[in-house]
C-alpha cells in the first residue's frame, strides 16, 4: 500500500489540492492562506511545495496530502486514500490484497447503484404532480434546497426502481446489498419523498423516505437498513452540506430530524446536522468533533430528551467535545421542533442557537422544574439525580463548580 501512497503523491501536488479549499498566496518559497479551521485574520496556514507538507499554526495541525484530506473532509485514512486515489486516477486494487480489492469493488458497485437511485428518484419527482405539490407547497422546500439535498420521489409500484437498476446493469444481489429491496424482493421505498443520506464527502450511502400522506399502518419515516456503506450509529445527516459552515462558525447544532436540518439550511443557517432519529452515539460525536468541539444539541425538553442529554454529556467527555443545549423559545407559541420554530420565526431560531446553555445546567433546570423541591421527597430526588450527574463529570474544575 505504500506504493499506492507514493503514486498518489507523485500525481497530486499539495498546493493544487489545498487551493481547492482555501485561497493560497505566494510567500517566498511557500504559500500562505487563512486557516480552514479557525476564524483568523492573519494567514497562519503554510504550504511547502518543496517538502509537500502543510502546517496550520492557529490549530497546531499539519501533515501531507492524506492528513489534509482527513482533517478538511473529516475522513479516516482509508477514506482519504480512496478519495485521493480517485482524484489521481490510481487503481488501489493493483496494490491491495485480494480481499481488500474485492471489498473495494463491492463498495464501488453499491455507490454506483445508490447514485443511479438518486437520479431515478429526482426524475420521478419531476414527473409526479402530487409529489411536487407535497415538496414545494406543503413542505415549502425551495428549488435550491431540493437541488442541494438531491431530494426526489419514490414512485408507487412494486419494483419500479429495481427494474430501472437492473436495466442499468446492477444485479438483484447488489440492489439488495445497497439497502434498496424489502424482504419480499420489491422496492423498499414506495410513495415517499426521498432524501439521500450522504457520507462527509457527499457520496450517497442510503436514503430516508418520508410518506406523503400520514397513514396509520405506515411509518412516517423509513430509513435504509444497515448496509456495507450505511451505519446509523455513525452517520450524521447533513454533514457534507454543513461542514464548511461549521468550520466558518466554529460550532455545530445537532437536531433530531432530517427535516429540521433542511428547514434550517433553507433560512441560511447551515451549520446544522442531525442524528436522524437515532440516539446520539460516541461515533456521531467523533465524526462531528473533527470539525468543531463546540457541539450544541437541540433536543426535546421531555424525559427522553433529558436522558439523551445526560448520555451525551458522558459521551462528549470521552471524545473531548463541549456540549451545550439549545432550548426552543416558547414565547412565540409552542414549537415542538426546529422545523416548526423556523416556520414561525426565523429570528427566534437564530437567537436560540446563539445562546446555548451549559448541558449540566440545562439538565438540572429540567429536574428542578419537574420535581417539587419544596418537599423533602422532591429535594431528595433532585439531590440524588444531580449528584449522579455531577459524579460522571471528568473535568475536576467543572465538577468542583457544581
Amino acid at each position: 500500500m505504500n506504493d499506492a501512497r507514493d503514486e498518489i503523491r507523485a500525481r497530486i501536488n499539495l498546493e493544487d489540492l489545498v487551493s481547492e479549499y482555501v485561497e493560497l498566496k505566494r510567500a517566498g518559497r511557500n504559500f500562505k492562506a487563512l486557516s480552514p479551521w479557525t476564524n483568523e485574520r492573519t494567514p497562519s496556514f503554510v504550504v511547502s511545495p518543496d517538502k509537500q507538507i502543510w502546517h496550520d499554526f492557529s490549530s497546531g495541525k499539519g501533515g501531507d496530502i492524506f492528513g489534509f484530506i482527513m482533517e478538511v473532509e473529516g475522513m479516516s485514512f482509508r477514506e482519504a486514500l480512496e478519495f485521493l486515489a480517485r482524484k489521481a486516477g490510481v487503481e488501489l486494487k493493483n496494490y491491495d490484497s485480494k480481499q481488500s480489492a474485492e471489498n473495494a469493488k463491492r463498495r464501488k458497485r453499491l455507490y454506483g447503484a445508490l447514485s443511479a437511485a438518486v437520479h431515478f428518484y429526482q426524475h420521478s419527482l419531476i414527473r409526479d404532480k402530487n409529489a411536487l405539490n407535497y415538496v414545494f407547497k406543503d413542505r415549502k422546500i425551495s428549488k435550491e434546497i431540493v437541488t442541494e439535498f438531491q431530494i426526489g420521489y419514490a414512485l408507487t409500484g412494486r419494483q419500479t426502481l429495481t427494474d430501472y437498476l437492473i436495466k442499468k446493469g446492477f444485479s438483484r444481489q447488489e440492489i439488495n446489498a445497497a439497502g434498496l429491496l424489502n424482504r419480499f424482493g420489491g422496492d423498499i421505498f414506495n410513495g415517499r419523498m426521498m432524501i439521500p443520506l450522504q457520507d462527509p464527502s457527499g457520496s450517497t450511502i442510503g436514503f430516508t423516505g418520508r410518506i406523503l400522506n400520514d397513514e396509520p399502518n405506515s411509518p412516517k419515516y423509513l430509513n435504509t437498513p444497515q448496509t456495507m456503506l450505511y451505519d446509523k450509529s455513525r452517520h450524521v445527516f447533513g454533514l457534507s452540506q454543513a461542514k464548511q459552515s461549521i468550520r466558518k462558525n466554529n460550532f455545530v447544532v445537532v437536531v433530531e430530524g432530517n427535516m429540521d436540518v433542511i428547514a434550517s439550511h433553507q433560512v441560511d443557517v447551515k451549520n446544522v446536522v442531525a442524528t436522524a432519529g437515532t440516539a446520539i452515539t460516541a461515533q456521531h460525536l467523533k465524526s462531528i468533533s473533527k470539525y468543531t468541539n463546540d457541539i450544541r444539541l437541540c433536543f426535546d425538553a421531555d424525559a427522553a430528551g433529558v436522558n439523551a442529554t445526560e448520555r451525551a454529556i458522558v459521551l462528549a467527555q470521552a471524545v473531548g467535545a463541549d456540549i451545550s443545549i439549545i432550548s426552543l423559545d416558547q414565547s412565540a407559541g409552542a414549537a415542538k421542533d426546529p422545523d416548526e420554530l423556523i416556520q414561525k420565526d426565523v429570528e427566534l431560531w437564530q437567537k436560540s442557537i446563539a445562546n446555548p446553555k451549559a448541558a449540566v445546567d440545562w439538565v438540572l433546570d429540567q429536574y428542578e422544574t419537574r420535581l417539587d423541591i419544596k418537599t423533602a421527597t422532591g429535594k431528595r430526588e433532585f439531590s440524588t439525580a444531580a449528584l449522579k450527574l455531577v459524579q460522571n463529570l471528568n473535568d475536576p474544575v467543572e465538577k468542583e463548580h457544581y
